[in-house]
């Protein structure tokens, strides 16, 4: 089940980016060298607010990126 906005900022996560496919795979990589935990969720177009033309037209699942720093 999804975590609500609330939820994720109460336990330290912030959003980060959305995106899909290579560039997605390109960035969990970047922030797994980094120390940097990520949580993804699944998003529809229409709840991107800004344009996905890109995204629907490769048939790709969106996502949005949360990070936060791992405990040391």
């Amino acid at each position: 089940m999804a975590k609500t906005k609330q939820e994720l900022e109460t336990e330290g996560w912030k959003l980060a980016s959305i995106t899909s496919g290579d560039h997605l795979k390109r960035i969990l990589e970047m922030y797994q060298e980094l120390g940097i935990e990520t949580y993804l969720e699944e998003v529809k177009p229409e709840e991107c607010g800004g344009c996905t033309e890109c995204f629907t037209a490769s048939n790709e699942t969106i996502y949005r990126i949360y990070t936060k720093q791992c405990p040391s």
